[in-house]
């Protein structure tokens, strides 16, 4: 996998403790499992929510939907119960 070297500036703190936590030859593969975690909760976020919104928008066309055939479905079963 071809990699690429970026700067970025972290609190003094949480250097110290990741680089206690993670031997010194697997921190580039930590912080890539990391940032791509990351992006793939955003991602599933997204998604998430793109969903809802789908829902909330259908709601009202469902209840059209109800409202328009709903007197077919009683006399549905009406005739049924008979």
């Amino acid at each position: 996998m071809k990699t690429e070297k970026r700067t970025y500036a972290l609190p003094p703190d949480t250097i110290d403790r990741f680089e206690q936590a993670v031997d010194p030859g697997h921190r580039s593969r930590v912080i890539s499992e990391l940032i791509r975690e990351w992006l793939a909760q955003r991602e599933r976020e997204a998604v998430r929510q793109e969903i809802i919104k789908g829902c909330e928008d259908m709601a009202a066309v469902y209840q059209d939907i109800e409202h328009e055939w709903h007197p077919v479905d009683e006399e549905l079963h009406r005739a049924v119960e008979y």
